[in-house]
Order: structure tokens, then sequence, then C-alpha cells
């Protein structure tokens, strides 16, 4: 991923970093953005603010920590079945991949999945993970405690109220002088 990435218009402008959050150097980024519901795949407390801690320590005294979440309010895992979420992925060269996701275990708040893949082929690959939907108060609370005060919570990319949007829960916050 990085390696296309760096290929990318504008890439040269970026810094690139391999590695978890962990490894951020401190006080260092005006901004840092989790996209594609990264922040969903903390699944326990503990990672989640461990990551909220690196990402305060390195963002700059009032940096923007930005991000998205799936609303659970929006329930989208009830389309992750192999009839609603199936779906054909063109690829560069006109070959398709078929494609579906199927919920595995839902068990207070975090939600288990397989990913599937029928590749050009024949070939058939899958992926699982877990995912945690935090509620908007779970957001809240959890960044306030690692030191961040949330400046917007929106529904959608296009800035819609939560609620009104397409079941998202994109967060635009700050660094606080100091954690809770």
């Amino acid at each position: 991923s990085l390696a296309a990435a760096r290929r990318k218009p504008g890439a040269d402008r970026v810094t690139w970093i391999e590695g978890t959050s962990a490894v951020l150097p401190t006080d260092a980024y005006d901004v840092a953005v989790m996209t594609s519901h990264v922040a969903q795949f903390f699944a326990t407390r503990a990672e989640w603010a461990a990551t909220l801690a690196d990402l305060r320590r390195a963002l700059v005294p009032g940096g923007r920590l930005v991000f998205d979440s799936r609303d659970p309010a929006d329930r989208r895992w009830e389309r992750w079945n192999p009839v609603d979420s199936r779906r054909r992925i063109v690829l560069p060269d006109g070959r398709r991949v078929e494609a579906w996701t199927e919920v595995t275990a839902i068990a207070a708040g975090d939600v288990g999945f397989e990913h599937h893949y029928v590749l050009p082929d024949g070939e058939q690959l899958c992926s699982s993970a877990t995912l945690r939907f935090r509620t908007e108060r779970d957001l809240r609370d959890s960044l306030r405690v690692a030191g961040f005060y949330v400046e917007h919570v929106f529904g959608g990319w296009g800035r819609e109220p939560v609620g009104a949007g397409d079941g998202e829960l994109v967060v635009i916050s700050r660094r606080a002088a100091t954690p809770e």
C-alpha cells in the first residue's frame, strides 16, 4: 500500500511512515487523518486509548485529528450478507472479481466479519476481522480522556448532521493543551 501511495501525484509532499502509531515522532504534525474506518479496527479500549495517546503525542499543540467511523445507529452490519453486499470489482485490465461480506459474530459493540473474493481465475480468498462500533458519545468521551476536544461530528463527508448522512461519524478534533 505504501509503495502504491508513493507513486501517486503529490506523494513527494507527504511523509510516509511504515509502522504503528507508536513510532510517530513527538510534536511533529499539524494533522493526523485516519480514513477507511481504521479507527474501528482498534477493538479494545486499551488499543484505542493507546492509539489516541500516540496520536496526541505526535500532534503539535492544537493539531487536528480527523477520522471516520461507522455510526452504530445505522446498523450497517445488517447488510453484510452474501446477497446484499455482493458486488463485482472491475480490475484495471477489465477482469472482474466477485466479492461479498458476511457477519460472523456480534457482541457488545463488536462485529466480526469475513470479506470473500473470487478472483478471475477462480481462486477464492477470505479475510476476517472484528470492528468496534463506537457511539458518538463513546468517541467524544474517549477523545476527551485522551486529551482532545471535539470540534465537530458529522453524519457524513458532506457535513450532514449525525443520523442524516450516510451512516458515518466524521470526527474533527484538536489536541488540547493537557490531557484530562
